[in-house]
């Protein structure tokens, strides 16, 4: 089952049962994938979802909630099956479809029609594979979007719900509202009381960040490593230069002592140097450094 699909059945299993939150969940389910139909002389609504839960949920909420005969019928889409509810017009009267506004006055209907979005016409996807789930970006590979039609009803949903950032783009079949940080789809799971989802998105991003940070010592570790080995070959040739020069004997004791270190040694670290040394980190580099400026004066 996908990370989507198991988000809606979540929702979809934790609606609450009040008529003011089943006007909005159903209202929302009409505004963002309903169509109307004309059958035999009479118009309708229809809604197509490949989610049998939500056909089912919907159907039961407006027969227990409105009183209104539905029916829900099985088509075979072009992915795979699909499932049809079908009401009278009358339903949407009665839920004031018309008047969304109506439908998000209370905190608790406000919930209920945010889920009813997502549940049809919503989509999200988090990080899952290997190669997606340590990609470059912190935030790369999260996305949730909402997908609609209407574009003023689009526009209508994202100034409503301005608190959870949505940001729109414009498509070829209508508008789409989208999340790409995993923060805020985070946020987003928590208000539609996704609590699974919530909690699945929150430990990739925990892994993620743990596996980026893992990834950026190692490499600054190997960065460290490849510049000790470089510099510590730019210090032996310049020793061997100086012996080659026929000047070693003639250095300074703490100079004539650090090269010899640095032969004995060739892939210690300056730190090591000088504990073999019995002097400061600092000390070693500055006698090391004195030798270069020798070495560099020879022709």
């Amino acid at each position: 089952m996908s990370f989507s699909r198991s988000v809606k059945q979540e929702i979809l299993k934790k609606l609450r049962r009040k008529s003011c939150c089943a006007r909005a969940f159903l209202c929302a389910v009409l505004k963002g994938g309903g169509s109307l139909l004309l059958s035999q002389g009479k118009v309708g609504f229809v809604v197509e979802t490949d989610s049998a839960p939500l056909a089912e949920t919907s159907c039961r909420f407006a027969e227990e909630f409105f009183h209104e005969q539905s029916e829900v019928l099985e088509v075979q889409g072009g992915t795979g099956k699909k499932y049809s509810c079908r009401w009278n017009a009358t339903l949407g009267e009665k839920l004031q479809i018309e008047d969304v506004e109506l439908s998000t006055e209370r905190e608790c209907c406000q919930k209920a029609f945010m889920q009813g979005l997502f549940a049809v016409c919503g989509s999200v996807s988090i990080p899952q594979t290997q190669d997606a789930l340590f990609g470059q970006s912190a935030h790369s590979n999260y996305h949730l979007e909402l997908r609609f039609s209407d574009g003023d009803f689009a526009t209508f949903v994202q100034q409503k719900y301005d608190f959870l950032q949505f940001k729109s783009v414009q498509r070829k079949n209508g508008v789409v509202l989208y999340l790409k940080e995993g923060e805020k789809i985070s946020d987003f799971l928590t208000y539609i009381e996704a609590v699974k989802g919530k909690f699945t998105v929150d430990n990739v991003i925990i892994g993620r960040s743990f596996r980026n940070k893992a990834n950026r010592q190692r490499n600054c570790i190997d960065s460290n490593i490849e510049k000790s080995v470089l510099a510590g070959a730019k210090q032996l040739a310049d020793v061997e230069k100086i012996r080659r020069a026929g000047r070693f004997n003639s250095l300074p004791d703490g100079l004539r002592q650090a090269a010899e270190a640095r032969e004995q040694h060739p892939d210690a670290n300056l730190a090591e140097l000088a504990a073999l040394l019995g002097i400061s980190k600092s000390g070693v580099n500055h006698r090391l450094a004195k030798i270069a400026e020798i070495a560099a004066q020879i022709n």
